[in-house]
């Protein structure tokens, strides 16, 4: 067999595992704005400036979240088993840009979506006077203590009104 006849060969048999491999985009995705929902929490995804998304390295698959709570949250409530490997973005508060997280200077309190209060930059110059700038670790530890505050709250006034619908239902009865 000629060797331009074998290379030709090799390469139609090789063809099939060219078209099956398929490059994984790890880079942050485009939001539908205002159409795209929040993963966590079902609001829309409408604030340019304090969104999140996280990435599944494994598949490519994106997550929208209207706050970097909700996305912080979600990684927390839900822990996919390619947690460790997930990429998460957030917007760059002064401009928007995409930036990974543990690459941005987080900083408290600002006023987002969600109200978890962190807002990402992309250098400290841009956090505000009067700001808390955050590690990462402190700002998972703020927004896990918001949620367990929030849900602590949320029970209580769930036994409250359960309370008080049975003294309502208790002086019916007599």
């Amino acid at each position: 067999m000629n060797p331009s006849k074998r290379t030709f060969l090799i390469f139609l048999s090789a063809l099939p595992l060219l078209a099956c491999e398929r490059k994984i985009d790890l880079r942050p995705h485009t939001p539908n704005w205002d159409r795209d929902v929040c993963t966590r929490c079902g609001m829309s995804v409408s604030d340019r400036l304090n969104s999140a998304q996280i990435i599944d390295a494994k598949t490519g698959e994106a997550f929208m979240f209207d706050d970097l709570g909700c996305a912080i949250a979600w990684l927390d409530e839900k822990q996919p088993a390619w947690r460790s490997d997930a990429i998460v973005y957030v917007n760059d508060a002064s401009d928007g840009a995409w930036l990974k997280v543990e690459d941005a200077v987080l900083a408290t309190p600002y006023i987002t979506p969600m109200s978890f209060g962190i807002s990402a930059f992309r250098s400290k110059e841009k956090v505000g006077a009067g700001k808390t700038v955050l590690t990462l670790q402190e700002a998972k530890k703020m927004i896990l203590d918001t949620v367990r505050e929030r849900k602590q709250q949320k029970e209580l006034q769930q036994n409250e009104q359960q309370q008080h619908q049975n003294e309502q239902h208790q002086q019916g009865q007599t």
